[in-house]
């Protein structure tokens, strides 16, 4: 399904690329190809965060049974007066997920706060389609709570450090303006939000990892120029 999203995606960039390509000419030639420009989004986010384990040192690995991905994210990006269509711009955004210990009741959350560095070249940012590819990289910051977490706390007496991790992304974006000022876009790519944690006891000899990668692969939203 993700393939054949992709493919449709990218058959559906390089035509409208095509298209407005002419437009983004005439606007160069028009004296308006180094004109600044800022633009937000805000958009609902689809991700997933199948991978959610926690390893004893290489000894065992517990797996956990995971409930669907979601989440929000804003961003903001500034279109460089340089002449080049290549903006640069930051991300903020919230992703949640639960998850059940196999073979116990055990039920926890996950939430992640991705903080990224966007940059993005615009293949014709024309007055109505605006297409680009966008690479991002910056920090994760997350939140584990629940069942399984207060057992380590509590009856093993763990420490648990913060949750933490690199988040880095490649996406293909397109926003549709219905006038000046507003209009509705789309990334479809591949965000990875690589969190983990260590839970350490030196009294049990306990020390294990959390990895808790979360992938974003798609958004949509609104968004608005300024």
């Amino acid at each position: 399904m993700r393939k054949r999203l992709f493919s449709l995606f990218g058959i559906a960039l390089i035509g409208a690329a095509v298209f407005t390509q002419t437009a983004y000419a005439q606007e160069q030639a028009g004296g308006h190809g180094k004109a600044s420009r800022v633009t937000a989004g805000l958009g609902l986010a689809l991700s997933s965060a199948e991978d959610i384990k926690l390893k004893n040192g290489g000894l065992f690995d517990a797996k956990f049974d995971v409930g669907g991905g979601f989440g929000f994210n804003v961003f903001v990006d500034y279109l460089l007066p340089v002449g080049v269509p290549v903006s640069l711009g930051a991300e903020f955004g919230v992703h949640g997920a639960s998850f059940e210990t196999k073979g116990t009741t055990l039920e926890d959350t996950i939430t992640a706060i991705p903080l990224l560095l966007r940059a993005a070249y615009h293949f014709a940012p024309a007055p109505k389609v605006d297409l680009y590819i966008v690479g991002k990289l910056g920090y994760v910051f997350a939140a584990w709570k629940g069942d399984a977490r207060d057992m380590m706390e509590d009856d093993f007496e763990a420490k648990v450090d913060d949750v933490g991790g690199v988040g880095f992304g490649f996406d293909l974006g397109a926003v549709y303006s219905f006038n000046e000022r507003f209009g509705l876009f789309a990334e479809l790519g591949f965000d990875r939000y690589a969190l983990e944690t260590k839970i350490k006891n030196s009294d049990y000899d306990i020390s294990m990892t959390l990895e808790a990668p979360f992938t974003r692969f798609l958004i949509f939203g609104v968004n608005a120029k300024f």
